[in-house]
């Protein structure tokens, strides 16, 4: 869970930039020849897809973390147990 805090800021600059760096990129091309609607309707879609794999990647990295954090605090409850076993002298 510290590593999903550490990562979730790095995560949501991530789609800010993406996000504001799209909105700079369409409005900059307003002040050039604006191109034709079916490219410009494919170049959006394109960005769509790029932002949302982006969203898709980061969920699951996040995710993936999630599963490293529960298998590493599980190891550690199992070691705490073997240990107490072992200085009870219970084997």
């Amino acid at each position: 869970m510290k590593n999903l805090i550490k990562i979730l800021p790095l995560v949501l600059s991530l789609a800010l930039m993406v996000g504001c760096a799209s909105d700079w990129v369409s409005s900059g091309s307003a002040s050039s020849s604006a191109p034709s609607d079916s490219s410009s309707d494919s170049w959006h879609e394109t960005q769509e897809r790029i932002n949302e794999q982006a969203a898709v990647d980061a969920t699951n990295a996040a995710t993936q973390q999630q599963n490293n954090d529960a298998m590493a605090a599980a190891q550690q409850t199992m070691n705490q147990h073997n240990d107490e076993f072992n200085q009870n002298g219970l084997h």
